[in-house]
């Protein structure tokens, strides 16, 4: 009986989260398409199909929806991130390059690629610093985790050490004016480096 009276309340649950993710993603195309500045709720709306009245029983306004928007990259990039260092018959190189790659998402493919990119940036900065911040604790954890496993040379630091450094340096490769092509070509070479180091 109580398993009948839930199925309602949980397909309910189900229609609600897949019409979250139709209106994030038509957030994602229409902030890649005018910016975050530009972009309006209507914007939103009109991407999904819904009214403007309806997107606001979702979403409080357009800072919630890009806190959101975040909420999932984040999610999303971490769970690619392990998954890509965690892939069996890699070298650490081929590791490094997979996942600073998988820590991207989709993202970095809009803020390197398109006119808002930069835009877009700042927006994240200044509307989601601390699910940033307690995103890039975790990836440091994760890669502090993936080190240990390996077998480190001496003399290089501490696997949390070594996890920050990496770290810092991948975000070191987004500056004004820096192209994808050139993102990745420096997210290779780092990969390169830092593999070389840690296994001496």
């Amino acid at each position: 009986m109580s398993g009948e009276m839930d199925k309602p309340t949980l397909q309910g649950a189900d229609r609600a989260a897949d019409r979250q993710d139709m209106i994030l993603d038509a957030a994602f195309h229409a902030f890649a398409t005018y910016g975050y500045r530009r972009t309006t709720m209507d914007d939103i709306a009109q991407g999904v199909g819904l009214s403007r009245s309806a997107l606001y029983l979702h979403f409080r306004n357009k800072e919630d929806v890009f806190r959101k928007l975040a909420e999932h990259y984040f999610a999303e990039a971490m769970a690619a991130m392990e998954a890509a260092l965690m892939a069996p018959g890699q070298t650490p190189e081929q590791a490094l390059i997979a996942a600073f790659i998988a820590k991207d998402g989709k993202f970095m493919d809009v803020v390197l690629g398109t006119p808002h990119g930069s835009e877009l940036l700042d927006a994240g900065m200044s509307l989601t610093r601390d699910l940033a911040d307690q995103a890039e604790a975790r990836k440091i954890g994760m890669l502090a985790r993936w080190l240990a496993a390996l077998p480190m040379a001496e003399g290089i630091g501490s696997p949390e050490a070594v996890a920050r450094t990496i770290m810092v340096s991948a975000m070191g490769l987004k500056f004004p004016g820096q192209t994808l092509d050139g993102y990745r070509q420096g997210q290779r070479q780092l990969a390169r480096l830092f593999a070389r180091a840690i296994v001496g």
